[in-house]
């Protein structure tokens, strides 16, 4: 088994334990808002009411009690309150610090419950690229080089320069560590997700 395979097939285990957790945990929630989430996250869940924010439009058509805002959802505008705000590994794509807490400000305005969960930047395996430790570089050394030749995206894909440059862009990852996570969402708990005994992601959650 190819290790990105093994790579999905140890993440969809997490997905299926994170999914039981949280339909479990908040049982009680009928209205969710999913900040920078999409359609495909909620296969399988269903809570009576869920408003989509993304800056992404969705042109897709969408289930019954399934709504779309396009927004910024680090300021959403949103007047109305929710049972729960929900966000699954998006708040690591907003690139700098001051736009993360931002986005985990707007998810404690508007939810009653929040649930926001993120990978672990210590954790060695970088999950959006498929690399070893290549997250660790010094900032600005996550070159073309690095993305072409020493992460298994690049080495699939075999990008341009131009395009390695363009991917990297638009991920904008800046990865959180546990403590920066507590930061950001004072007064809640921490969920610990572990592979093979290492912290592997973090979910902030009241």
């Amino acid at each position: 088994m190819s290790f990105s395979r093994l790579y999905s097939v140890v993440g969809g285990y997490f997905r299926r334990r994170r999914r039981s957790w949280l339909l479990s945990e908040f049982a009680d929630c009928r209205t969710v808002v999913d900040m920078g989430g999409t359609l495909k996250s909620w296969d399988g869940i269903r809570f009576p009411s869920i408003t989509l924010v993304n800056v992404i439009q969705n042109d897709g058509p969408l289930p019954s009690g399934l709504q779309f805002v396009q927004a910024d959802a680090c300021h959403s505008s949103l007047s109305t309150s929710f049972d729960l705000a929900y966000s699954n590994s998006a708040i690591e794509h907003l690139g700098n610090w001051e736009r993360q807490r931002e986005f985990a400000k707007e998810m404690l305005r508007l939810g009653r419950r929040v649930y926001c969960q993120t990978p672990n930047r210590w954790f060695p395996i970088e999950p959006h690229f498929l690399a070893l430790f290549v997250h660790w570089l010094p900032q600005g050394c996550f070159s073309d080089f690095a993305h072409r030749y020493l992460t298994l995206q690049g080495l699939a894909q075999k990008p341009s320069a131009a395009k390695s440059k363009q991917i990297r862009e638009a991920e904008s990852i800046r990865l959180l560590t546990k403590r920066e996570l507590r930061d950001l969402f004072p007064g809640c708990h921490i969920r610990v997700e572990r592979f093979l005994g290492w912290p592997k992601s973090f979910a902030a959650w009241r």
